[in-house]
Formats: C-alpha cells, sequence, structure tokens
C-alpha cells in the first residue's frame, strides 16, 4: 500500500482511523475522527468514503459515522477468538447462576488484557471491564495469571517494562510482581485485590490450550471483602476445565493447576 509523506503505510492509517470509535455506537464527524486518529480532515474524508464504498463504514443520517455491518461480518469468520468466546459462553452462564458473580473472559493482546465477553448480575459490584476493553495485564488478576502460565518470553518482556500504580495494591515492583506469578503457578489462581479499582477484587483462573499455557483466563469480580475462595475457586476451575473440553483441549486431572489445592489466605 501507499506510504503517506510521514512514511506511513494506507493500511496503518485504516487501522488507526477505524479503531477511534467509541465502544457506545456513538457516531463520530469527521472532524472528530480525524482529530482522535491523527490524521488531516481532507485524508480522513477521502478513506472515509472508499470504506463506505466497502461497508466497511456506515454515515448515519445526521452525518456521523460509524463502523459498518460487513466489518463485523469479516472479523467473525473463521476467528479464533469468536470460537473461543462461543465455547465459554454456557459454563460461564452457569457459573453466574450458581455464584452471582460478574464473569468475564480474556486474552493477553499487545501486552494488555482484552476482554472477550462479560456477563454482569444484577448486584453493586464495581465492575469497569467491557467487551472489546483493555486493562494493563500488571493491574488485573486476569493479566497476571496469564502471564504466570504464559511463556517464558512474555513473562520476561511482562516483567522488563514500566508499570502503572492505580491504587495503593497495584503491583508495580519486579520482585513483586515475579512473587504474583510465582504464587499463582502455585495456587492456579490469582486474587487481586483493589489493584485497579479499590472497591473491587478480580479472581482469575487459566485455561489452556493444547501446549499447556494458558490461551485465555476466567475471571470472577466481588467486592473488597467478598473474596469466598474457598467457595468460588473450586467452582471457577471446573468451568476453566469444561471451557477446556469445548475447545477441544482434554484437561489433565492431575497437572499442578488442576489439584484442588486450599485456596491461600489473601495477604
Amino acid at each position: 500500500m501507499a506510504n503517506s509523506p510521514s512514511g506511513e503505510s494506507m493500511i496503518a492509517r485504516v487501522v488507526r482511523l477505524l479503531s477511534v470509535f467509541p465502544k457506545y455506537n456513538r457516531p463520530l464527524s469527521v472532524r472528530e475522527i480525524a482529530e482522535y486518529a491523527s490524521l488531516p480532515v481532507t485524508t480522513t474524508h477521502r478513506l472515509l468514503k472508499e470504506l463506505e464504498a466497502e461497508d466497511l463504514v456506515t454515515r448515519m443520517t445526521d452525518g456521523g459515522w460509524q463502523h459498518g455491518t460487513r466489518l463485523w461480518e469479516i472479523a467473525s469468520r473463521n476467528s479464533p477468538v469468536q470460537s473461543l468466546r462461543d465455547a465459554a459462553l454456557p459454563p460461564m452462564e452457569d457459573l453466574v447462576a450458581g455464584l452471582r458473580v460478574h464473569v468475564s473472559l480474556a486474552i493477553l493482546d499487545r501486552h494488555e488484557v482484552l476482554y472477550l465477553e462479560r456477563i454482569t448480575p444484577d448486584d453493586y459490584t464495581v465492575n469497569i471491564t467491557s467487551v472489546a476493553g483493555r486493562l494493563p495485564a500488571h493491574a488485573t488478576s486476569v493479566g497476571l495469571v496469564l502471564h504466570a502460565f504464559g511463556s517464558q518470553e512474555g513473562q520476561r518482556l511482562f516483567l522488563s517494562r514500566g508499570h502503572a500504580r492505580f491504587t495503593e495494591t497495584t503491583p508495580t515492583e519486579i520482585e513483586q510482581l515475579k512473587e504474583k506469578l510465582n504464587r499463582a503457578r502455585l495456587d492456579g489462581f490469582v486474587a487481586s485485590l483493589g489493584t485497579i479499582i479499590p472497591e473491587s477484587t478480580g479472581i482469575s483462573v487459566p485455561i489452556f490450550g493444547p501446549k499447556k499455557l494458558a490461551i485465555a483466563a476466567l475471571t470472577v469480580i466481588v467486592p473488597v471483602g467478598d473474596e469466598d475462595l474457598d467457595l468460588i475457586v473450586p467452582q471457577m476451575k471446573i468451568t476453566a476445565r469444561a471451557i477446556q473440553r469445548r475447545t477441544g483441549v482434554v484437561p489433565e486431572m492431575n497437572s499442578r493447576v488442576s489439584r484442588q489445592t486450599r485456596p491461600s489466605p489473601l495477604g
């Protein structure tokens, strides 16, 4: 694809343009899109018109723009993310029905946690996750558990980066993070108290792929102080194994994370 005067490819500009749309379907004006994507207005308008011709974006009656239906259609075809979500949804619904807690499914993507699914019962727990939303890996239980059961190279890169502090309990130091990864491998789960939202605790367990590395994680969100790990963690592990089976991976019942180890005290 032709490059811009700055050397940026057309594909890079299109991806940046498509990425600026908000997750709640609010149409954006050409000028808003240009500003958010750091593109000239004339370039933005030209790209939007070309994308509109392929139904990748749609112009609304008020003149605003949003994603087109064909973009969703193409993205959903032959997608391992969609297959994983489809496999996980029924077991997740059972877990929500049994525990009445917030449950989400997430993967690691570009050093962040990307949420694929979220089921929320009617209660008072503060939960900032959203489908297609992202959060920093170090500040979430899901990010820590995915790194703990991920590749050594991924762990090395994770520990080599700087990490922002969001609350008083956010782990940011290398030794803190190493300790949490080691503890996760022993326990088979991570419980993070108020590390990104002071009012909420995230509890995550890994979901394994065929190479015995975590391909995703299941997370429960509860209010700080309501962490009944003896009740919650065993049911989460059962649900994770059910998801693995539905993806075609037979869980190893004698593996280190399949043992019904008693959840360790929080601290």
